[in-house]
């Protein structure tokens, strides 16, 4: 695995433990290994995003709805 790829995992959020499991498939030609693996660690940043939106939603709607209060009063 080349130092681009190593750097874009990194980006990616993967670990050196995941980095380095990576490459081990890699080389013994798993690619299918690879992309299954890839594929669930996208799912857990996919989640890890849904969970830090929820915040936001919600302090969005609390703005929300003093707003419209503050507009009513």
């Amino acid at each position: 695995m080349d130092h681009a790829m190593r750097q874009a995992l990194t980006e990616a959020g993967c670990g050196s433990a995941l980095v380095d499991r990576l490459n081990a498939m890699q080389e013994a030609g798993e690619t299918d290994a690879c992309l299954r693996l890839l594929r669930c660690h996208r799912c857990e940043l996919v989640e890890a995003l849904h969970q830090a939106q929820r915040p936001i939603d919600v302090c969005d709607w609390l703005i929300h709805e003093l707003e419209r209060n503050a507009r009513v009063a």
